[in-house]
């Protein structure tokens, strides 16, 4: 009976990891970037920065970091908007939102839902910058900066055990209220994934293209090692020389319910550079 017991116990365990068990949970990758399709990269950019800060990066035009994550942009002109695709929505944390919206308002951001307090959570509202990308905008003081990516799948769960299983990361609760994977590792900046109930479109052309993590090792490596957890691999490893920075290398693979998902190795740069 209690060797049943145990066994209960550790079937519970491995499902709620994703599928792996504690002895063999997949290294945690670090979080990279988020990439948005606008018509000019350039003004892209600059909308970025005016109304959310981040920093500017030289290793190619028109990058903005905040905190270790990159924000890049892609050129093109007739993106879909990107609510109700798989990655349906970036989050912003400020230290004061109604005075950030006041700012926004003042501005001419789009606002498409006013400020609320959700108890035991935080103060949140909606804005879009003006190509379609939809904005969270939170008011949570232990992540200021770039904070969530907010995902759309017909089942959470699957996609939670998907990210789990293949990226690492901890499950775990935003503010104990929100179900959530968290991405933290030594030298880059924590971000939270988490993930809405609804049909969703693969992101691919859409406002919020895809989104991408860091590949510890030889990319080859990590993506043969996805390959052999049964990722789809939509680009083969290739390498890439950025205008003014290391060259990189970077590959494509299939994320929940049409994610567009970028792995990138960054050869000689520091965690979190």
């Amino acid at each position: 009976m209690r060797v049943a017991r145990l066994a209960v116990v550790a079937t519970a365990v491995i499902a709620w990891s994703g599928g792996a068990s504690l002895a063999q949970a997949p290294a945690t990758f670090p979080y990279d970037h988020i990439h948005l399709n606008v018509p000019d990269p350039a003004v892209g950019a600059n909308w970025y920065e005016k109304n959310f800060g981040g920093k500017r990066i030289t290793e190619a035009p028109d990058r903005l970091m905040f905190g270790s994550t990159r924000f890049m942009f892609l050129k093109k002109a007739d993106a879909a908007p990107s609510a109700g695709s798989a990655i349906d929505h970036v989050g912003f944390s400020v230290a004061d939102l109604d005075a950030k919206m006041k700012e926004f308002e003042a501005s001419g951001v789009k606002v498409t839902s006013p400020v609320r307090d959700v108890p035991g959570l935080f103060k949140l509202a909606f804005v879009e910058d003006p190509w379609g990308t939809r904005i969270e905008v939170v008011q949570d003081a232990e992540l200021l900066g770039l904070h969530h990516i907010h995902m759309r799948s017909p089942n959470p769960d699957e996609a939670f055990a998907w990210l789990l299983a293949k990226f690492g990361g901890q499950k775990t609760q935003m503010k104990g209220r929100l179900d959530a994977v968290k991405y933290s590792a030594d030298g880059f900046s924590d971000m939270w994934i988490l993930v809405t109930k609804g049909e969703a479109t693969p992101s691919i052309g859409h406002a919020i293209d895809h989104i991408g993590w860091r590949s510890t090792g030889p990319l080859g490596d990590t993506i043969a090692e996805l390959k052999s957890k049964g990722v789809e691999v939509t680009a083969e490893p290739r390498p890439l020389t950025l205008p003014n920075g290391p060259p990189i290398n970077f590959s494509y693979v299939a994320g929940p319910s049409g994610a567009r998902i970028e792995l990138v190795e960054r050869p000689g740069l520091k965690p979190g550079q």
